[in-house]
């Protein structure tokens, strides 16, 4: 029994020692799990969450900053449904994000998450509160830094982020004075073709398209993306593209 007992024991601890990282690693990437569409169950990401605090509490790497921020952002976007609860989410993200981007300035991957929940928390908190903390310059500026450290991060998604910004900020003369959809239209464009293409880079280069008087194309691209399968790897986020396809539709025709 000795010999079993130990065996057992040290499996256990390398499981264990499969280190919080890999183990939170392995509970992000199923996610998806018993979801419905763009509506994901808990229990995964709610670990996944605790594993990336249980590693950025025993190392504090990039790895496990960066984790923790794609996995709040998506139990935020697609677990949680009351509106106060997705402010205290996405408020703590933020926070966490600029506390790790003053340690870790060199990192693209960082500071796409940030964005990324700063835009989610845009959202929730509403216009009024974005305008005040200066959302559109510091999304603008953020964007530019991550193109400077790293253009191919997340398939261009410094270009795309940008092109986010340019195509939805309002123009403020004297106050927000360069959003330009011209140029928003590009860098959506120019993100499509970094990397692989993704359904939300599709859906907002099609919305920069209409905004430019070519609906037609627009249309066509909304289209596509309604009879896309969507990826194994980002089921949830897909499904959400797929449906504001859908609306969109709806609403153009």
């Amino acid at each position: 029994m000795k010999p079993i007992f130990l065996f057992g024991l040290l499996a256990s601890n390398i499981i264990f020692s499969q280190n919080s990282l890999q183990l939170a690693d392995s509970l992000y990437a199923i996610r998806a799990e018993g979801s419905s569409k763009n509506i994901a169950k808990a229990f995964n990401i709610e670990e996944a969450i605790k594993y990336y605090y249980q590693s950025y509490d025993e190392k504090n790497t990039i790895e496990a900053t960066v984790g923790l921020l794609k996995s709040q952002f998506f139990y935020g976007k697609y677990v949680v449904l009351d509106n106060d609860k997705k402010k205290r989410i996405f408020d703590e993200a933020v926070k966490f994000a600029r506390k790790n981007i003053t340690k870790f300035p060199q990192s693209a991957a960082i500071r796409y998450w940030y964005l990324v929940n700063l835009g989610s928390w845009a959202e929730v908190f509403g216009i009024i509160a974005a305008a005040r903390e200066g959302f559109a310059d510091i999304m603008k500026s953020e964007s530019e830094k991550i193109i400077e450290l790293d253009s191919s991060y997340s398939d261009g998604g410094g270009y795309f982020m940008l092109g986010v910004v340019h195509l939805r900020a309002p123009y403020v003369p004297f106050v927000i004075p360069w959003p330009d959809k011209i140029l928003a239209e590009s860098l959506l464009e120019k993100a499509r073709k970094t990397g692989n293409e993704t359904l939300v880079q599709k859906v907002y280069y099609a919305k920069s398209l209409y905004k430019n008087n070519k609906k037609e194309k627009a249309i066509g691209l909304f289209t596509e993306v309604t009879t896309s399968l969507p990826s194994e790897a980002n089921l949830v986020e897909d499904w959400e593209q797929i449906l504001e396809a859908e609306d969109l539709l709806k609403n153009l025709k």
